[in-house]
């Protein structure tokens, strides 16, 4: 069972901040065998950066005195290394503010490049991962979050921070392949910290996001950093203090046999029950709650559905490449749609050359508009 360390942190003040990250940091530098002359890398989450008004990122405060830190105690080299969704690492800390601070302190700011196919353990659900491997090029790794909201996985900590070493334009692709099956989608963030297992991991829950999570949320205060050497117990232990006591990565870990244990240290917060998003797929439009049979049944009969026409199509194939689930393939030069398998990601018709692929509407999506209609009319 591993332990979770917490501090109180009032504001992101510099005095406040150093005192604050010891009290959690220094037990779990300990328990990795300190960090005196090692190479160690920060893996932050830099999904974008909006203002600092807006929690998207780790703050910037929190990760300049993380790193002096680390140099005051003796790391030989720090770095810092992430793949932002559109901008890079090296744009993402300038626009931040401390591109000229990391600099002098010789932090090394980069983007992830050595992306390569691995070979997953047995106990891993998939078999084959693609991944950036630069944290293999460091004594310590230290996988350092944002306490957000997640619109499909209710919230982004420790373990779905980790995301960030798919490549950038594979991600979209993992969404959309695993991502209505949200136990597949936990199965593969359990299988990527399965196999990076950092050292170390923190979250910055001084300002954390509500709502419309990760990217549009709302701040909230929250006031407490926390930090263990097991991601996932400082993810079962977080989601409690945010409220969350269902998260379904979590649940899954119990199901595969994986240890999510953790015993509270230091100044452990009460409970906040924060703005959760709502669930995805729970109901259409005008909020009406769908049990998941059900909600399945109506999104392969409300979701409209690619087709080929015929007459246009060249027979490139390019679509059958492009198609993330793999639900096409060509018969006699032609494409033929595996319907029960797609997606409805319409990648298909975004790439073909000819315009061939057209999206087609349902008979029951034709009698949905006009029922929502009337529903409509009745509730005004």
């Amino acid at each position: 069972m591993a332990e979770v360390f917490y501090a109180h942190l009032p504001g992101y003040l510099p005095e406040e901040i150093d005192s604050a990250l010891c009290r959690v940091l220094q037990p779990c530098l300990d328990a990795r065998g300190g960090v005196k002359n090692k190479r160690v890398m920060i893996k932050p989450n830099f999904l974008e950066w909006k203002g600092a008004d807006k929690p998207v990122c780790v703050a910037p405060e929190l990760l300049t005195a993380l790193c002096r830190y680390l140099i005051a105690s003796g790391a030989s080299q720090v770095a810092v290394i992430e793949n932002p969704a559109v901008r890079t690492a090296p744009v993402i800390v300038e626009n931040m503010g401390i591109a000229g601070l990391l600099a002098e302190m010789g932090v090394k700011v980069a983007n992830c490049e050595n992306y390569q196919f691995i070979d997953m353990p047995q106990n891993c659900a998939f078999r084959r991962l693609e991944l950036a491997l630069e944290y293999r090029d460091y004594d310590l790794v230290i996988d350092f979050a944002k306490a957000k909201t997640h619109a499909m996985m209710t919230l982004t900590l420790a373990v779905k921070n980790l995301f960030g070493l798919i490549r950038g334009s594979e991600r979209l692709g993992w969404h959309l392949a695993v991502g209505r099956d949200y136990k597949r989608f936990a199965d593969m963030l359990l299988d990527i910290e399965t196999v990076v297992s950092p050292h170390i991991s923190l979250v910055d829950a001084v300002v954390a996001m509500e709502g419309n999570g990760p990217g549009s949320g709302t701040p909230v205060d929250l006031n407490f950093i926390a930090c263990s050497t097991s991601a996932l117990a400082l993810d079962a232990s977080v989601a409690e203090k945010m409220g969350v006591d269902d998260l379904l990565l979590i649940s899954r870990a119990a199901e595969r046999g994986i240890d999510t244990g953790f015993e509270d240290r230091g100044e452990v917060p009460e409970i906040r029950r924060i703005t959760l998003p709502d669930p995805p797929q729970m109901g259409l439009e005008w909020g009406v709650y769908f049990p998941p049979k059900l909600r399945e049944f109506l999104r392969r009969r409300m979701v409209a559905r690619p087709e080929v026409d015929q007459q246009r199509c060249i027979g490139c194939g390019m679509c059958v490449k492009m198609c993330p689930p793999a639900s096409l393939k060509l018969v006699d030069g032609k494409p033929v749609f595996k319907l029960n398998e797609c997606i409805r990601c319409f990648c298909c018709q975004e790439h073909c050359p000819a315009g061939a692929i057209i999206s087609r509407k349902t008979a029951f999506m034709k009698f949905a508009d006009k029922f929502e209609k009337f529903i409509r009319k009745i509730v005004r």
